[in-house]
Order: structure tokens, then sequence, then C-alpha cells
């Protein structure tokens, strides 16, 4: 009997050390101590990733004997065991790449049409039929107070152009009363296309290459030579000087070898804002006061070539000389949690079909936001959105 007691002591030992944990970490800068924002964190050997929040935290739901790959832009790669982060505090310091980045690189082919070949490569060489599960989330602010958030468990089933929606959980608040006098407005962004714009580059195609805007930009090419021994291209771009145009500036990365785009970073020029347009929406006009789309992609150790994240951010103001004068700012992230190769078998009345994911409301079965690698809230996202726990006693 005392045999048998210790062999399920010792299973029971041996399935703990390697069950599934949630882990909640924070990325530093080495030298600083400053958060890192927006790096891709995967789980070795599977499609789960994840990345890090504005104060650089992240959470991994993984075996607790699992690597994960940390990786950014300016950043040193890093490769870490979960079980080896013994720190309290849950820190992992990055060090910054030291290495120069080169002279810049001459070409024979004008840099516009490099990054056209890297669009194009990366465009065609995406997986589909694929579901990429995301975790999907959406905050609203008009005149300075946040107004409406909402997140969910989304899958894109991707084939062709075009990506049909299952929401699998979601939550939903407005943020403020009904006496409240600020507007309940919409963000404006459509959660259908929230994949499948950063799988046609749709943001970098409309400001570079519709019309020929390519040449409203100078750009400049230069290589850096990663810890690993790889060599990567990075593509910045600025608007002219001399031009009085809103226009955008911006960073591509991609392999040099294989074309594919790991990095996009766009955000509009602030020292252009006095040209932004003015245009008429029904009964009021809109000018667009700030833009960032931000996207990263990853190529898994199998070979596939998908969407990591990507995070939208956008400013507009609104008017008429009657009612209205509101500032409207949106923020919508996505992590691509996990993938797999679509098989096409999915329900067709399942298939979300409105603009925002507010509409759906609270609809979930338990605390999701909590697992699935989803991107952990800020401390004052936190505190915004505490209410709709404090709400609900029990899971809808």
């Amino acid at each position: 009997m005392s045999k048998i007691i210790y062999f399920f002591i010792c299973l029971l030992t041996f399935t703990s050390s390697f069950s599934q944990q949630n882990y909640v970490l924070f990325l530093k800068d080495s030298a600083t101590k400053e958060p890192i924002q927006s790096a891709t964190i995967t789980v070795k050997n599977s499609g789960f990733g994840t990345v890090s929040n504005d104060e650089g935290a992240f959470q991994i739901y993984a075996l607790n004997n699992a690597e994960i790959t940390i990786s950014h832009l300016q950043y040193k790669t890093t490769t870490i065991t979960l079980d080896k982060i013994a720190d309290k505090t849950n820190t992992i310091f990055l060090d910054l790449n030291t290495l120069e980045l080169e002279d810049i690189i001459v070409t024979k082919e004008p840099i516009h049409e490099l990054l056209y070949k890297a669009v194009e490569t990366s465009r065609n060489k995406f997986n589909k039929p694929i579901v990429l599960n995301t975790y999907y989330r959406e905050f609203v602010k008009v005149n300075d107070k946040y107004t409406r958030f909402t997140d969910g468990l989304i899958d894109y089933h991707m084939s062709g152009s075009k990506a049909d929606l299952i929401v699998n959980q979601s939550r939903a608040a407005k943020l403020i009363t009904e006496d409240d006098e600020t507007l309940d407005l919409a963000s404006g962004l459509d959660v259908r296309h929230a994949t499948t714009k950063q799988y046609t580059f749709y943001t970098l195609e409309k400001i570079i290459f519709d019309g020929k805007n390519y040449k409203d930009y100078d750009f400049e090419l230069k290589s850096r030579i990663e810890k690993s021994g790889s060599e990567v291209y990075i593509i910045n771009f600025k608007p002219k000087e001399d031009l009085k145009k809103y226009l955008y500036k911006g960073t591509v990365v991609f392999n040099p070898e294989s074309y594919l785009i790991t990095d996009v970073d766009i955000a509009s020029d602030q020292t252009k804002l006095e040209y932004t347009k003015v245009i008429n929406i029904l009964i009021v006009k809109a000018a667009l006061l700030g833009l960032r789309v931000k996207s990263t992609y990853k190529i898994t150790d199998a070979g596939n070539y998908v969407l990591a994240f990507s995070t939208r951010k956008g400013k507009l103001k609104i008017w008429n000389k009657k009612k209205y004068n509101e500032t409207l700012e949106y923020k919508s992230d996505l992590v691509v949690t996990d993938f797999k190769k679509d098989d096409l078998n999915y329900n067709r009345k399942d298939v979300y079909n409105d603009r925002s994911l507010y509409k759906r409301g609270n609809k979930y079965s338990d605390k999701f936001w909590q697992k699935n690698n989803s991107m952990v809230l800020t401390d004052d996202e936190a505190q915004i959105i505490k209410k709709l726990e404090l709400e609900s006693n029990s899971v809808n």
C-alpha cells in the first residue's frame, strides 16, 4: 500500500511540475529600468503568443517548463524558460541592441520599389485558409473621458481576401452615466477588418502607393545584424520637408533574403497637423488629428507566416456650428494567441456581422480576459473597467 501511495505522490508531483499556469510578467530595460511596451512574446514550438502592454506587462498561459522568446526591434532577442524566472517581481530585463546600424545602403533599385516588393511578397506568403485565435480589445474616449470599452475572444477564419468572425466570448461597458453630457460615440473601427487590413498592409498601401504617393516621401534603407547573426533591412520614410500636406512617417522591417515583413510602425507626422483635411460626414465636419498603426508578424518554427499583433490609435475632431464640438479618440489591440489550418467547417449562422463588438454586449462563460494570453490591462485601464466585475456577481 505504501508503494502505491508513493507512486501517486510522485505522479502528482510530476504532473504539477508540468501543469499549465497563468504567468503575469514584466519587461524592463536593463539599464533604465523603464517598461518595454509592444514586445512580442511567443511560446516555443507552439502558435501561442502575446504582447506587452504600455507598462511592460504581459501574461502567458503555458506549462511552467515552457520556453518563451521575447523579441523587440530595439532590444536583443531573449529566450527564457518560465520556471527559471525566480525573481518575486516576475521581471525580465532586456538589453538594448547595441549593434550599430550600418551606413545607409545605396541601391540601384529605388527604395520604394524594394518596399513594394516586400509588401507583395509578404501578402502572398500568408498562410490561408487559416484560423487566427485572437483577443481583441477597444477603448473609446470623448473629450478626454473614457466612454466605451469592449473586449472578446474572436476566431478569424481567413480565406481569400476576407475573414469570417466567430465571437466566442465578449464583454462591453458604457463608461459614462445616462445623465452625463458626454456623447457616447462609436470609434468608427470595424472589428471585421481587424485582421484583413493587416494581411493586406492596407495603411501602408494607402499612404505610400495609392496614386504614387511615394513621391511625397523621403526613404532611407539601413541594415542590421541581429544577435543570431541574421540580417534585417530597415526602411524609414518621412514626408519631404517642403510639402504642405498632412502626411505620415514610419518604419518597415523585413528579411532581405525572404522579403517577409516582421514589423510595420506608421504614425501621422504631427509637424504637418495644420494641413490635415476637413471632411463632411452627414451633419458634421471631421478632421484627423492623429493616427498610429503598428503590426508585428512572425515566422513560426514550422515555417508559417502569420500576424502576431496589431494596434491602432486614432484621434478625430468632430464639430458643426449648432451642437457638436467633440474630440474622439480610440485604441484597439489585437493579439493572435494561436492559429491553425482552417477546415472551413464552422457554422455560417454563427458568423458575426456587426461592425462593432460593443453591440454584442456581455456574453461570456468564464473570466477569459485572465487567460488565453490576452493583453494585460494597465493600472489605469483596470480601474476603468473594474466596475464590470463589481456589477456582475455571477458569470453570464
